[in-house]
């Protein structure tokens, strides 16, 4: 049998009727889509803006503390930061309970704070903290006349696991350590402000 109306051909501009114009903000969307699909493929995500002033994850953890709809749960510390490393970014965030915390108070801690407990080795972390360098470059950077005392101090710094050697004569941080060594350079930020008080109130 044939069919009453014959079918249509898909390549006949004539066979089709006209199409409406999409929206405007259709456009938008696609734009949108485009732009956070080469965000993707370019390994990185939209972040949400944020101050130093925000409370919202502080407020999550107390209505976890507190227990809001479940069960309680236990104090916790965390620490996050996100920002430029190398050819990508680095974004790191870690929570750890208070028990946790105060129980490696060890001697494997007490190494890393004191491979840290000194003017030059704070300068050299803060200086890798920008990136790899060859030693050459690092003590240019320290302003460092003594190549003998730079190894030394890194030869510290490698035995605490704070610096490794990405290459023969080259010193980095590693990419994991980023964002726990800025947490603790800002935790000294705070701590010293504290002691800067008690000089303050002390007798002259």
């Amino acid at each position: 049998m044939v069919p009453d109306h014959p079918p249509t051909d898909p390549l006949d501009p004539d066979a089709h009727p006209a199409t409406v114009d999409p929206p405007a903000d259709l456009h938008a969307t696609v734009d949108d889509l485009r732009r956070r699909v080469a965000r993707l493929e370019a390994g990185q995500r939209p972040l949400a803006r944020r101050t130093a002033t925000d409370t919202d994850v502080v407020e999550g953890l107390l209505a976890d503390l507190r227990g809001d709809g479940s069960e309680p749960g236990e104090p916790t510390v965390l620490y996050a930061g996100v920002g430029p490393w190398e050819d990508g970014t680095v974004a790191w965030q870690l929570g750890r309970t208070w028990g946790e915390a105060t129980s490696r108070a060890d001697d494997r801690s007490a190494r890393v704070l004191a491979a840290l407990a000194n003017p030059t080795r704070l300068r050299i972390v803060a200086v890798l903290l920008t990136g790899p360098l060859p030693t050459g470059r690092l003590a240019e950077r320290l302003d460092q006349p003594s190549s003998g005392q730079l190894f030394h101090h890194l030869k510290d710094l490698l035995a605490a696991g704070i610096v490794h050697q990405p290459e023969r004569g080259v010193y980095a941080i590693d990419r994991n350590h980023v964002v726990p060594l800025l947490a603790v350079l800002s935790a000294t930020i705070d701590l010293a402000a504290g002691a800067d008080a008690v000089d303050e109130r002390a007798p002259s």
